[in-house]
């Protein structure tokens, strides 16, 4: 899953401006740091993609706030999302675990790049945008 999520998901976020390694990536647009992490659960089988950001005050950062950019990380925010939860969270199956389980329904790595690559068109960039609207008015 990892392979493919950098084959055909990666080059999307880097084509919108996102730099750094797998597992985290950060945009910066005017000060306004766009943060996205892929968290892969322990035992396998799924993972989350979790979604924050870096106000230009570093604000939102509670965990060394003077964190030079290129290491920030979603981790060290107070405000973050799942990509893709509704009311709670959401995790990507596609395979079983190391003893043998499905968490949740898996779905192909093909079906799971092509949803994440909308949700970070149709969920995580509004997001974003919506984040940085604010501290520029407050």
């Amino acid at each position: 899953m990892e392979s493919e999520l950098k084959d055909k998901c990666i080059p999307i976020l880097r084509a919108s401006g996102f730099n750094g390694s797998f597992p985290n990536f950060y945009r910066d647009k005017n000060g306004f740091i766009s943060l996205i992490n892929f968290q892969f659960f322990s035992s396998g089988g799924s993972f989350c993609v979790n979604l924050s950001y870096a106000d230009p005050n570093r604000k939102n950062i509670y965990f060394r706030p003077d964190t030079e950019l290129k290491k920030l990380t979603v981790s060290q925010t107070t405000d973050s999302i799942r990509l893709g939860a509704v009311d709670g969270d959401r995790w990507f199956s596609y395979g079983t675990t190391n003893y043998g389980e499905y968490r949740g329904i898996p779905i192909t790595p093909s079906d799971i790049i092509i949803t994440i690559n909308n949700l970070i068109k149709t969920q995580a960039e509004p997001w974003w945008l919506l984040k940085q609207e604010y501290y520029k008015s407050s």
